[in-house]
């Protein structure tokens, strides 16, 4: 079997793995219909006159510009932590399940190799939750459209490209999960490892680091923690998230072609 052969054949098996995967179900139908409710939903919610207090404190910055545009900006912001997380325990999964369960065992005797497989596995966690982000955005949109009087306006598209963008290194932040999956060939290992990320994040915002930290980057460009550390992230500190995805694929494809005792 040749290597374009033997990644066809894995692409097909992962590609039928997804279509019958829970997770990927429930969390494909938690981004399109959560996150535009969220993004829409927020921006009412500050704009409403019922809103008060710590409320209306913290939704503050949604309570005033255009209302199509705010909406995508909400998006946005939701997306790039949703999509990592949808992402993560996505891959928990995929990666995970086969290892922890003890069935991987049958993998080393196919004709496809088992770096080839990871690749494989890899490539259609991608293409599932960039085909989210994108299916989640139009909602939004859609959604938007719906409930503004005015329509659409060119600030609107603008926050539609960051969205997709925010989503999209979101979704590429969860693909170093499929590492862990790998070392510790647990489905609640890695899932614990995503939450101790998420709550790191955290703690290097505090600390003022947050830019040159991937997983906090895409969310402070969006504005999420306003709009003096948005303007502190440019495109060197974007590149540097982007770059966590490709990475992750060669260490998970390396890790799976070493591996013994499966």
């Amino acid at each position: 079997m040749t290597p374009a052969a033997a990644l066809r054949a894995a692409l097909a098996v992962e590609a039928l793995k997804l279509r019958r995967s829970v997770v990927a179900r429930l969390a494909t139908a938690l981004l399109v219909v959560l996150v535009p409710l969220a993004s829409v939903g927020m921006v009412a919610l500050a704009r409403s006159p019922q809103a008060g207090g710590p409320t209306a404190a913290k939704l503050a910055d949604y309570a005033t510009g255009d209302l199509a545009t705010v909406h995508l900006v909400v998006c946005a912001q939701v997306l790039s932590v949703a999509a990592l997380a949808a992402g993560g325990f996505f891959v928990a999964s995929s990666f995970g399940r086969e290892l922890e369960s003890g069935t991987a065992g049958a993998l080393s005797g196919l004709a496809v190799p088992r770096g080839t497989i990871a690749l494989a596995k890899c490539l259609v966690a991608l293409a599932w939750i960039a085909g989210c982000v994108v299916l989640t955005v139009a909602v939004t949109v859609a959604a938007s459209a719906a409930v503004t009087p005015g329509g659409l306006t060119a600030g609107t598209w603008g926050g539609a490209a960051t969205a997709l963008v925010a989503g999209l290194l979101g979704g590429g932040l969860a693909l170093p999960f499929a590492w862990v999956a790998t070392v510790t060939r647990s489905q609640l290992g890695t899932v614990g490892a995503l939450v101790g990320v998420v709550a790191l994040t955290q703690i290097v915002v505090l600390l003022g680091g947050g830019s040159w930290f991937p997983y906090a980057a895409p969310s402070l460009w969006t504005g999420m923690g306003g709009a003096d550390a948005a303007s502190d992230v440019g495109p060197p500190h974007l590149l540097l998230a982007a770059a966590v995805g490709p990475l992750a694929v060669g260490a998970v494809v390396h890790a799976w072609r070493r591996l013994t005792d499966v």
